[in-house]
């Protein structure tokens, strides 16, 4: 999966050559730009335009990268939109300067301190600089949408899809910490919230295998896949050694501020369930079928059985022939609400 940067530059890339298309349309109908683009040759402007949209890029990419990485962990949401404002304000302004100069070295024009002042100074200046501030807060809008509905969720919506419940085949997986009464009870709920908040920031290494999160419950997570996606490269599988190997990695960090070293377990199962829009007040796409049922009631049995993972057996099935992963049957199981045993499946990463 490509790197969560280099997605970054590439949205922005194109967000900044449609922005400039648009804004080169609002001047043809007499919107007066501070650069005079009629002395400028169609390749010229084209050149132009790529210089600075593959700059506005990388420099919005960091930003966002950095701000997502360092800032949004440690800060409220209202000071993270206070930090974006400030950040991008002063990046736009960069590149409308740098811009000016980039102009005036195109069309070989004497360039001072007092050429460059009269231009940024200019009325049209606020105008442009409102209009790339606006084209920036829209897409960090629909991003923060997109990520609150979940990530592709947000086209979704808009397109209807799930207006009317359709049918999908999907897996999934109920990741629940262990031992969470107990720990809750010796640090307190507040420690204990921090606690799980800490847990799930670091379950962002699912998106390298294509995850989507559903729901939070508590301290349990519900993730899925459509079912192509989910096996191929075994990507259900990996996902839960990838987030227990994120959890390892910090466990200094985890035993020094809490005490404790967290370690979920998980459960998984794959079918045809019924997907809908639901709800007047707060509306979320929801999935219902036997599928979800059975998966969480194999991820209760990780604890009477003292295992991490479970999994059903058309899972095992699937995945049988991927030599990074070891399968191990389980004995046949009486799952609530189920008149036949259940074959269930644990796994280890070679």
């Amino acid at each position: 999966m490509m790197p969560k940067y280099i997605r970054y530059i590439i949205r922005y890339f194109f967000i900044s050559i449609i922005a400039f298309a648009f804004w080169t349309i609002l001047r043809e109908y007499g919107q007066e730009v501070i650069f005079n683009h009629e002395t400028l040759g169609l390749w010229e402007e084209i050149r132009f335009h790529l210089i600075i949209s593959a700059i506005a890029s990388v420099i919005w990419a960091s930003q966002d990268y950095y701000i997502e990485k360092k800032i949004l962990k440690k800060v409220s949401f209202g000071k993270t939109i206070l930090i974006y404002i400030f950040s991008y304000l002063l990046t736009i302004i960069f590149l409308i300067s740098f811009a000016i100069r980039l102009t005036t070295r195109i069309l070989d024009s004497e360039f001072n301190l007092q050429v460059y002042s009269s231009r940024i100074l200019e009325d049209d200046m606020l105008l442009l600089t409102v209009y790339w501030f606006i084209v920036i807060f829209i897409s960090i809008f629909i991003k923060e949408i997109d990520k609150k509905l979940g990530p592709g969720n947000l086209w979704k919506f808009l397109g209807g899809k799930f207006y009317s419940p359709v049918e999908e085949s999907k897996i999934f997986m109920f990741l629940d910490l262990k031992s969470s009464t107990p720990i809750a009870e010796e640090i307190g709920h507040i420690q204990y919230s921090k606690f799980i908040q800490d847990c799930f920031q670091d379950l962002d290494v699912v998106t390298k295998y294509k995850a989507e999160i559903y729901q939070y419950v508590g301290d349990m997570v519900v993730l899925t896949w459509p079912i192509k996606i989910g096996l191929h490269n075994s990507n259900c599988l990996k996902t839960f050694f990838a987030f227990k190997a994120a959890l390892n990695n910090k466990s200094g960090y985890y035993k020094n501020t809490y005490g404790h070293i967290p370690e979920f377990k998980a459960g998984l199962n794959m079918g045809k369930i019924v997907a809908a829009e639901v709800g007047n007040i707060k509306t979320e796409i929801a999935y219902h079928g036997d599928v979800i049922n059975t998966a969480a009631r194999i991820q209760g049995e990780c604890s009477r059985l003292n295992i991490d993972i479970l999994i059903s057996e058309n899972i095992q099935d699937s995945l049988i022939h991927d030599p990074s992963l070891k399968f191990e049957e389980i004995e046949k199981i009486q799952l609530k609400g189920k008149q036949e045993l259940t074959n269930l499946y644990t796994v280890t990463l070679m």
